[in-house]
């Protein structure tokens, strides 16, 4: 009872700062008007919607509907945020490329998402670990494993070469959301949680602190 209250309580927690999150950068592009902004606010909150039918899949609701969509959008929205950091740091012709392949990729995975049955076996004791079918695994594949690349390979070039130190903080939210479903499997369930809690935090101190350090930038070069 005490671990199954405190999943609960992890993934109650972590719904509501993923949308506040999502929240706050997407105030800052209505403030800014950026296009990063909108793609990475958009992605926490699918964060959020994703977290939100976690906690019903634990509650014990179970619905070909949901299962479906989950392993959907818990793709999407890496490939969303995605086009966040190719928004921010791809010229425009392979930024061009990069929009393309993830709308085809991401249209693929809702097709085939939408027609392949899941089998409830996938969740395990209300927290989903097991392994789709292998249609849905390869489109899903498709769109998470770029998606992730990106997103790191992107901020480590950010760091490195112009030395916006803070983009690392997207390289390490990346890869520990990225590697937290393998927590899953050592016997400590609500561990998964507390790791996507930290890589979320990660991601949003990466989001948010890129603008302000370019226009503080952009005003040194000028002064």
């Amino acid at each position: 009872m005490g671990t199954s209250l405190a999943i609960t309580a992890s993934i109650v927690a972590l719904s509501a700062v993923a949308f506040f999150l999502s929240a706050a950068v997407l105030r800052r592009f209505l403030r800014q008007r950026q296009l990063y902004h909108l793609y990475w606010g958009v992605g926490l909150f699918l964060v959020f919607v994703t977290l939100a039918q976690e906690a019903a899949l634990y509650g014990g609701f179970w619905s070909q509907l949901l299962i479906r969509s989950y392993l959907v959008l818990v793709a999407l929205l890496v490939g969303v945020l995605s086009l966040g950091s190719a928004e921010l740091s791809l010229p425009r012709v392979w930024k061009k490329v990069w929009f393309g392949y993830i709308a085809v990729a991401c249209l693929a995975l809702g097709v085939i998402g939408a027609f392949c049955s899941v089998s409830p076996s996938i969740v395990v004791t209300g927290v989903v670990s097991g392994v789709p079918s292998p249609p849905v695994l390869v489109a899903s594949s498709l769109v998470t494993i770029p998606g992730a690349a990106l997103l790191i390979l992107s901020s480590l070039y950010g760091a490195l070469r112009e030395k916006r130190y803070h983009l690392l903080y997207i390289t390490f939210g990346t890869v520990i959301i990225s590697a937290s479903g393998a927590l899953y499997l050592v016997a400590f369930p609500v561990s998964l949680y507390y790791a996507e809690f930290l890589g979320i935090a990660l991601l949003f101190l990466g989001f948010v602190k890129i603008p302000g350090i370019r226009l503080r930038t952009a005003h040194a070069a000028t002064s």
